[in-house]
């Protein structure tokens, strides 16, 4: 009996070190419980907003690159960092913003409403920040030496903020006419709009280890939501490819999309926000 014992005791050690032997040879981002990335993301940018008057009826959304001359493509810092708490469970914090400026002189037909505003032609001062912070939670439905397939569900935090320095041909309230055509020679100070808004999300997301050194990851998150007087919509879709060649740090490649939609009467906001961003990321990145 005793012989039958030793034997068990050593299949289970030899078992142990081959398992251990295994885990090791695979990709090491997968195991180590901490990963902080930081990089460029160089974003082209779809816009559309709308500020909407208290006494007139809304108009469509403006878009913002097209007609407003703001910047349709810009590079900025990304980053973030990921918490692996257990196999099976992780914690991920992204987060980067975009500020743009533009402006335009010209005569518009039909004229642009903003908020009781219109202008009738002359020029157009614009910013447009946008700043996205994710918090997103992962649970790990399959999870192999090589792969792992994640359920996920969190948060986005849209902070969006727009204004509009008016010089030309404007009509208010206060001016006669107050609406076009014939607006008269005026400037207004900056008509201005801005929302935080929290969207949650819901996705899945799947990494493979293609060597020890090299790995790839895809995922897809999205949620609609409409309470009262917000109704909003988000979607992000990414893929990256990962290299490792040294034990706790690399670097990666990939691309990244992005939709956000809001509009809303009430206080905070009273219009909408369209924001669409689509374009590559390089990073560094370092586990342990």
């Amino acid at each position: 009996m005793r012989p039958s014992i030793v034997s068990l005791f050593a299949i289970v050690a030899v078992s142990a070190v081959t398992n251990t032997a295994a885990q090791e040879s695979e990709y090491a981002g997968f195991d180590d419980p901490f990963r902080i990335y930081l990089g460029g993301f160089w974003a082209s940018v779809d816009s559309k907003l709308s500020i909407n008057s208290d006494i007139l009826p809304p108009l469509p959304p403006v878009d913002v690159e097209d007609v407003l001359g703001v910047e349709d493509s810009k590079g900025v810092a990304w980053g973030g960092i990921a918490w692996r708490i257990s196999q099976r469970n992780m914690l991920e914090f992204e987060y980067f913003a975009l500020k743009r400026n533009g402006g335009r002189s010209d005569t518009y037909t039909p004229p642009i409403q903003v908020g009781d505003t219109y202008i009738e032609g002359g020029s157009m001062d614009t910013y447009y920040d946008t700043a996205i912070s994710r918090l997103t939670y992962g649970f790990s439905i399959i999870r192999k030496e090589r792969s792992d397939l994640q359920l996920k569900a969190g948060l986005h935090i849209a902070d969006l903020e727009a204004g509009l320095q008016l010089n030309g041909l404007v009509c208010d309230p206060t001016t006669i006419p107050s609406v076009p055509p014939g607006c008269p020679a005026a400037s207004t100070g900056v008509e201005s709009q801005d929302v935080s808004a929290p969207l949650p999300h819901f996705g899945i997301s799947y990494a493979y280890a293609i060597s020890p050194t090299l790995a790839f990851n895809v995922q897809a998150m999205g949620f609609a939501i409409e309470i009262d007087d917000i109704d909003g919509s988000i979607i992000e879709l990414d893929a990256d490819i990962a290299w490792q060649p040294w034990r706790n740090f690399g670097f990666g490649v990939g691309v990244r999309y992005f939709n956000t939609d809001v509009s809303a009467k009430n206080a905070d906001l009273n219009g909408s926000f369209e924001f669409e961003y689509l374009g590559p990321t390089l990073y560094v990145h370092a586990t342990f």
